[in-house]
């Protein structure tokens, strides 16, 4: 349908929040259900923005009345093309409704009727300064959460019909608190999934997704998540911007809704949320957040360690505004409501007790009993049979021992004192020849074999001490052992001696 410009008798003109020329005008036959109408001049009418307006306007025709209803009740959706000498200069749609307006003074203007955008709900402190009826603090966070589902659900009901919006920002969405709605503004730039004309760079300031950063003209229901993200950073975090994007969400949701935010200004478009995920999640928060919290799972590991050993506490709470963790040792924690994991030293066994609250009631909720152990601590003996020896068996494996107590793997506690063991004095030999004479039958010392003696003899022991007394008596019969070897070789080396001076003697006779 379209309609000639000198058809429309304009009840008043204005500068939409977009910065278009818009005009209040009676509805011409045939458009609209009411009796007015707003008339929106293009800012740039050339072909490819006529016709997707009109593929719009075509749209909303093929829907059926209930769809349509719902479709005229959430946008201000183009109703019939607007010609003058033939030629489009704009497009007419429904007014914006009293409830979506605020009344405000202004210094050069006096007293006029605005929409109420989202960048009053963004700056409170604006909003207040302009004597709006309406103001909406930054930390009525429950509000701020309704207002962003009713937004993802608006855009889910054109994304689930093959549509994409296009440009979404603060300027582009009116509200209402009585009741808590939304109405989004500004849909020439939507475009039907079948429409293949000429596509524009629209992006509102701060919005522009970054696959679009270097000028690109992308324009799809991956951008449209992006924005959607960017726009509820806005309403739930801060009045100003952060050098962190996710800085100021951390104290005001949980730990979910800053993964799906996370997401949603990531780089990759598949894993952005979709506007039906949006909107799961925030009407869950209103919600939740309309009775006490709800604590579903809460647990601590390790569930048992060493003392001093560091050990995380792990959460998953919805509705809270309040959260803190209370130890066995009496410190409280208070952790932020975007928080899901804590670490801390484990000091004494106990239990763990999880607080969370908010303004219907608190919830509480405690773990099983997390025990602390003392670490072993290493018992030193003496093993008389073998002389003044610094390390002894402690009944623990010696590997393990080393890892955990003293100085690491590397490290062999066992051996490592070998050089404190007594050996046994050999006699004294008189006359013994020099070692490096090639008359010299004497057999040396096989002093390799002697320490293998002594490993074999440490080893046996230190495995058969952990049986006690007879552990004890095994212990005295390897040293036993040890020393009757050790006095075997001794001999032995006598006895070479001896018969090397015999001969001698014997061929000096002859």
């Amino acid at each position: 349908m379209k309609v000639d410009i000198a058809e429309l008798s304009v009840l008043r003109s204005f500068v939409a929040p977009d910065g278009n020329p818009s005009s209040e005008v009676k509805a011409p036959k045939g458009v609209g259900r009411g009796f007015r109408c707003l008339f929106r001049e293009f800012d740039n009418a050339h072909g490819g923005a006529v016709a997707n307006v009109q593929s719009l306007i075509d749209f909303r025709q093929k829907l059926p009345q209930a769809e349509r209803a719902t479709l005229d009740a959430l946008f201000l959706w183009p109703l019939a093309l607007v010609e003058s000498e033939g030629h489009s200069v704009g497009y007419l749609t429904a007014v914006v409704k009293p409830r979506f307006e605020e009344r405000v003074r202004t210094p050069h203007s006096g007293e006029v009727t605005v929409p109420r955008t989202l960048d009053w709900l963004n700056n409170p402190d604006h909003a207040r300064a302009v004597g709006a009826s309406v103001v909406v603090e930054s930390h009525d966070i429950i509000l701020r959460v309704a207002y962003c589902a009713q937004i993802a659900r608006a855009i889910h009901f054109v994304h689930s019909r093959g549509v994409v919006f296009g440009d979404i920002g603060p300027l582009q969405v009116v509200t209402s608190d009585s009741p808590i709605d939304v109405m989004l503004v500004g849909t020439e730039f939507m475009r039907v999934g079948g429409f293949s004309g000429e596509q524009q760079r629209v992006h509102s300031v701060g919005m522009c997704p970054t696959e679009c950063a270097r000028g690109q003209t992308v324009h799809d229901v991956g951008t449209d998540r992006f924005k959607l993200a960017a726009l509820f950073r806005r309403i739930l975090g801060e009045a100003e911007e952060s050098p962190a994007p996710l800085f100021s969400l951390g104290a005001r949701i949980d730990n979910e809704g800053i993964g799906m935010f996370d997401r949603g200004l990531g780089t990759d478009p598949h894993a952005r949320p979709s506007a039906f995920e949006w909107y799961s999640y925030l009407y869950s928060q209103t919600v939740s957040h309309s009775a006490p919290p709800v604590i579903e799972m809460f647990e601590v590991l390790p569930e048992h360690g060493l003392r001093y050993q560091s050990i995380e506490v792990t959460w998953r709470v919805r509705g809270h505004r309040r959260l803190s963790l209370e130890s066995p040792w009496g410190e409280v924690h208070a952790l932020g409501i975007g928080a899901s994991r804590h670490r801390l030293t484990l000091k004494q066994s106990g239990q763990f007790r999880l607080v969370a609250s908010n303004g219907h009631g608190t919830t509480e909720q405690s773990t099983d009993i997390v025990y602390a152990f003392d670490p072993p601590a290493v018992r030193f003996v003496e093993v008389p049979e073998l002389g003044d020896i610094a390390t002894a068996m402690t009944g623990l494996d010696s590997t393990f021992l080393a890892e955990q107590v003293v100085q690491g793997p590397e490290f062999n506690w066992l051996d490592g004192n070998f050089g404190a063991v007594a050996l046994p004095e050999l006699p004294r030999l008189p006359e013994l020849p020099q070692f490096d004479s090639v008359e010299v039958p004497l057999r040396q010392i096989d002093w390799e074999g002697l320490t293998s003696v002594v490993d074999h003899a440490m080893r046996t022991a230190e495995k058969e001490a952990r049986y006690g007394n007879a552990g004890l008596l095994l212990l005295r019969q390897r040293a036993g052992v040890f020393f009757s070897r050790a006095r075997s070789l001794v001999a032995t080396v006598a006895t070479a001696h001896l018969r090397v001076r015999t001969r001698r003697r014997s061929s000096r006779r002859h």
